[in-house]
């Protein structure tokens, strides 16, 4: 919420069941484990909080960005969060320790999306910079950049969500130009 705070909801009768203060600061983005665990939460006051799932207790704090988080994501083999941010950096974070593993000068502008391939080692990052890259999942290099400036038919303003189709393989990315884009990625590269 903006005022900080997290609220969790009953899918059964969409009750409120608990509710509690996260930040001070507006909470913007949230994650869960692949193993349904952990939840990660990003904010306005630059700061992942990491809290169990099962208690909703506190586990810690990761502190690695200069602006605020605008996107998180677990890695589907359970490993790393990774976390992108208004400083148009992305972090990589050790789950075993909660250390950060490494840090990418990824974008431009702000990171608004990551998201892992469901079953290849990759994962996307769409950004304000108008930019789609696609990351390597266990070596995090890049490894291809999607752009007008690449000479790609792409998106004008900034990209502000990504997802991939998991039945065809496509990614779709949304942005502010108003335009829905498919993109058919070959992993050859």
């Amino acid at each position: 919420s903006e005022d900080g705070s997290l609220s969790v909801w009953s899918l059964k009768d969409y009750n409120l069941l608990y509710s509690f203060k996260v930040s001070t600061e507006t909470v913007r983005v949230i994650a869960i484990s692949i193993d349904q665990k952990l939840m990660a939460l990003g904010g306005k006051d630059n700061i992942i909080r990491i809290y169990n799932l099962e208690d909703y207790g506190l586990r810690c704090e990761l502190e690695g960005h200069t602006l605020p988080v605008s996107s998180l994501q677990f890695s589907p083999d359970g490993r790393y969060l990774i976390s992108g941010s208004r400083d148009a950096q992305i972090n990589v974070w050790n789950i075993s320790d909660f250390s950060l593993y490494q840090n990418i000068p990824a974008h431009l502008f702000a990171v608004y999306a990551i998201a892992h391939h469901p079953s290849k080692p990759f994962f996307a990052t769409a950004s304000r910079d108008k930019t789609i890259k696609i990351w390597g999942a266990n070596d995090f290099e890049l490894k291809k950049t999607i752009s007008f400036e690449k000479g790609y038919n792409c998106h004008r303003l900034s990209i502000n969500k990504i997802a991939w189709e998991t039945t065809k393989e496509q990614l779709i990315s949304v942005s502010d130009d108003k335009l829905i884009m498919i993109w058919n990625i070959r992993f050859d590269v």
